[in-house]
């Protein structure tokens, strides 16, 4: 916990009991000094509160974490500034507060900006629609000749040449044109079966 601002005394170094907690006096913080402290300057605490973080609510709140934090200190702590003590831990929860505040924000607002952004997938509907289409044009070309279905497959599925296909079905490059051609028109033939069925 930060209390930059606020000294702490050694422990062989402590005040008499007559100490108070007026400011730059310092004081033996017993259980019952840190509970009459806190109440002492509970209403100052909350209106400095309220001023930075703009909610009563969380000021009250953010008081009485600070009332816990004090108690952290445990007994037999020798402060010099008590009061500075506890506006350091009340302003340094209020900071702590905020920045989470504006965090949860930013994290918000880019979930929401995220959101807004189309996405690039298919809808529903069109992604059945193309499965169609595949399962559609997979039948049309297994109904193909074995020929046709060969060369149209090496050449769109495999990424083989013409000369590589001609080579590998022992015809002309013209043959294999031939072949794929059919092969192409009966595809285009199943496709704008489909485009008036739908």
């Amino acid at each position: 916990m930060r209390t930059q601002g606020v000294s702490f005394v050694g422990a062989g170094h402590a005040p008499s009991e007559k100490a108070t907690d007026s400011l730059g006096t310092a004081l033996t913080l017993t259980s019952v000094h840190m509970t009459n402290l806190f109440h002492r300057y509970r209403e100052e605490l909350t209106r400095r509160l309220i001023g930075m973080v703009k909610s009563r609510e969380t000021a009250a709140d953010l008081v009485q974490d600070t009332y816990l934090r004090l108690l952290r200190f445990g007994d037999q702590q020798v402060v010099e500034q008590p009061r500075a003590l506890l506006h350091r831990i009340a302003a340094n929860l209020a900071i702590d507060h905020l920045r989470k505040e504006k965090n949860s924000v930013q994290t918000f607002d880019g979930m929401d900006a995220a959101m807004a952004v189309p996405s690039q997938a298919p809808s529903p509907e069109r992604e059945v629609l193309a499965k169609q289409r595949l399962r559609l044009c997979l039948q049309a070309i297994d109904q193909l000749p074995p020929r046709s279905r060969e060369a149209f497959v090496l050449c769109r599925v495999y990424g083989y040449s013409y000369q590589e296909i001609a080579v590998r079905m022992n015809i002309s490059e013209s043959g294999v044109e031939k072949l794929l051609m059919r092969a192409l028109d009966r595809s285009y033939e199943s496709l704008e079966a489909i485009d008036k069925a739908e």
